[in-house]
């Protein structure tokens, strides 16, 4: 008998659906308005389904970057409950939140090449 491999791995399928889950969370359920708009850019889980790292950003935010994480952090148990309430799942993992300053780089790379450009 014959298994066929499934095309994605198990964790690759959670961290979308996480991903999706916590977007929707954070956009109609986030009741801090100072944090501005938080959008989730990535969410890595571990291959063991124990810890899973998310990734977001800010915009119009009136708070810093270590604030806001850690007000999405101190939800996180908050948050698991809620992921484990709409995923089947034997494992919920652990959710850590960071800051994903991968636009604030394209912004810095953005400004060198233009430097470039004008000479």
């Amino acid at each position: 008998m014959e298994f066929k491999k499934r095309p994605f791995k198990r964790h690759e399928r959670l961290n979308k659906e996480i991903k999706i889950i916590l977007s929707d969370f954070i956009l109609k359920g986030l009741d801090s308005p100072e944090c501005g708009i938080v959008t989730i850019s990535k969410v890595n889980v571990s291959r063991d389904l124990s810890n899973a790292k998310v990734y977001y950003t800010a915009i119009n935010n009136l708070l810093s970057k270590e604030e806001i994480s850690n007000i999405l952090n101190k939800k996180s148990k908050f948050l698991k409950g809620i992921i484990g309430k709409q995923i089947t799942s034997k494992h919920i993992p652990n959710i850590t939140f960071y800051f994903d300053d991968s636009i604030e780089m394209y912004e810095k790379i953005d400004k060198m090449f233009l430097k470039i450009n004008d000479r």
